[in-house]
């Protein structure tokens, strides 16, 4: 379903439609999207509440009456609230139980499986920092690489570069270069 088009058909307020039933009515900003739905329970709620994610927030809504459903919002946890300590997001995972920090409480969300959150945890992250999982681990490769480097003192890189150019054994026998050599 095309978020856009709702926009642009229903104005200010819409209904976006998911297997299983309505999500209630608020206004996404311009620039907010969903990026993750899912049922979880809560520590602080007792029934099962449907979470969601969206590039500004997280929504959790109970399902209110017996022959009418409606979604009633318990929680709303801003992701701008979430802590951060030494560029890292303090989103926590164990099994199936996600740990958010946030300014004013820790919030304890426990999912069905261990796939859901973790695909949640990520999306959260990735929301936060700007990155995708891909990026950080190249850049913790990158700076391990660079460390081991700086110690050993050699050029790892170079070395590298002069496996695939002369093989194994041209490398060996012209010796691997440091970085003072240069």
């Amino acid at each position: 379903m095309d978020f856009i088009k709702l926009r642009e058909i229903y104005k200010c307020y819409y209904e976006i439609v998911y297997v299983g039933g309505k999500m209630s009515n608020y206004e996404l900003e311009q620039d907010e999207v969903i990026l993750y739905e899912g049922v979880v329970r809560y520590s602080e709620f007792k029934s099962s509440l449907r979470l969601t994610l969206t590039t500004k927030k997280i929504l959790l809504e109970c399902e209110k009456g017996i022959f009418k459903k409606e979604r009633e919002l318990v929680e709303t946890i801003y992701l701008k609230n979430i802590k951060t300590y030494n560029n890292k997001v303090q989103v926590t995972q164990k099994g199936s139980e996600v740990t958010i920090q946030t300014i004013d409480k820790n919030v304890k969300i426990f999912f069905d499986s261990i796939f859901n959150s973790t695909k949640f945890v990520t999306k959260i992250i990735d929301t936060i920092t700007g990155t995708t999982v891909a990026k950080r681990g190249t850049e913790k490769i990158k700076s391990a690489i660079d460390t081991v480097d700086e110690i050993l003192g050699i050029d790892s890189k170079s070395a590298l570069k002069g496996i695939v150019e002369n093989g194994v054994t041209g490398v060996f026998l012209n010796g691997i270069k440091s970085k003072k050599n240069k």
